[in-house]
């Protein structure tokens, strides 16, 4: 996304960091918070807070007939993780765009890692299971979505005991975390722990970034409101608000969005990032600058960041400087598979079949789901008829 810091696209945010409690009260909600461009926004049916986690018989079934035969919690717990995950062919898929409720995903079978936590966590209440949902303090990741690049953030649900009988875990006991990836698990990062409206505030979020991404304007700012009202403290939301106020040409409320954005949370990148995009369209190039040199001070560390680069290089038919990028996010973590398949596909591009077949192979082998290592493989068998 960036030419030494100087953004190309703008990044719709779908997770969040860390915010100050004491600057929640700063943000005037009422002041920030434009209806006018959105003159249809209020005729769209947007799921309630009960509708995200509700369950139908089918799932109430699920559990009383799978799990709750178990009279320990750990048990129970780590029966809820196998059902989910390895009971073929109803096992779950992941998706990074599915943005849904319990329900939905139930029946699906698909999810992302917030669905996944939202369908883990109705399940597990009616397995009178003692839940948390944490969110996890990854490093910055990108992923691309047709003209934007979505910075995605990182949920999962820690089971830690009953909620009927008293069980509960003492400090060293048993626990069980409810992931889809389970290099987060893995790594330690740190993590949060959150409460039911922090992840009800994330769905709107993400159904916004959705809609956003779709254009499909009254309905994300529909989204953004209800996810505001749901939490106003969740920093990416007003970063998104930010640039969709900048796409229906109001500038001066997505300046203001983005300023509640890092407001809140003053790692929050991104927003600095399209803040910068912002300021310096307005001529007021001092302000862009200084800005840029900081988010890149911040990102030097940071593979995903260079994967970054490395796809806009790609998108831009820049496919050597692609691969430069590509080489040195390796070099930083060398067991992500999404660095692989992007060398592959930038030597493809040149026309150098055999160093596209070796990446690709090495990104099949590094994939952490099922689904990821099967769509390496139907492309491995394209490229070794090349």
């Amino acid at each position: 996304m960036y030419t030494k810091v100087i953004i190309v696209l703008s990044t719709i945010l779908l997770t969040a960091c860390a915010f100050n409690d004491d600057k929640v009260n700063d943000i005037e909600v009422a002041k920030l918070l434009n209806d006018q461009p959105f003159a249809n926004y209020q005729t769209y049916q947007i799921e309630s807070e009960k509708d995200i986690y509700a369950l139908d018989q089918d799932m109430i079934n699920f559990v009383h007939g799978s799990l709750m035969a178990e009279q320990d919690p750990f048990a129970r717990s780590r029966k809820l993780l196998k059902k989910l995950f390895h009971s073929s062919p109803t096992d779950l898929r992941y998706m990074n765009g599915a943005n849904l409720t319990a329900r939905e995903a139930f029946h699906q079978n698909t999810a992302n890692c917030l669905s996944l936590t939202i369908l883990a966590y109705a399940l597990a209440r009616e397995a009178h299971l003692q839940i948390q949902f944490q969110e996890i303090e990854i490093p910055e990741y990108w992923i691309r979505e047709g003209d934007f690049n979505l910075l995605t953030g990182h949920v999962n649900l820690k089971v830690v005991g009953d909620s009927h009988n008293g069980y509960r875990v003492v400090w060293g006991g048993k626990t069980t975390t409810i992931d889809f990836d389970p290099y987060v698990v893995k790594k330690h990062f740190p993590k949060d722990v959150i409460g039911r409206k922090r992840v009800t505030s994330m769905f709107y979020n993400n159904k916004g970034a959705q809609a956003l991404v779709s254009g499909d304007y009254d309905l994300s700012y529909a989204y953004f409101k209800k996810s505001i009202e749901a939490d106003k403290s969740f920093a990416p939301v007003w970063g998104n608000l930010g640039l969709l106020y900048k796409k229906v040409g109001y500038e001066s409320h997505a300046e203001q969005a983005y300023l509640a954005s890092v407001t809140l949370d003053g790692k929050n990148y991104n927003a600095w990032n399209n803040l910068a995009i912002l300021v310096g369209e307005q001529g007021r190039s001092v302000e862009a600058a200084k800005i840029y040199r900081f988010i890149e001070k911040e990102r030097r560390q940071n593979p995903y960041y260079y994967a970054l680069l490395g796809d806009e290089a790609y998108h831009n038919g820049n496919y050597e400087e692609s691969i430069r990028y590509y080489k040195r996010a390796k070099s930083m973590l060398d067991d992500q598979h999404e660095f692989y398949f992007g060398l592959s596909r930038s030597f493809y591009m040149m026309g150098d079949y055999e160093l596209a077949e070796f990446y690709l192979s090495k990104a099949k082998k590094h994939a952490a789901y099922k689904d990821i290592k099967e769509q390496y493989q139907s492309k491995l068998k394209l490229l070794s008829k090349l």
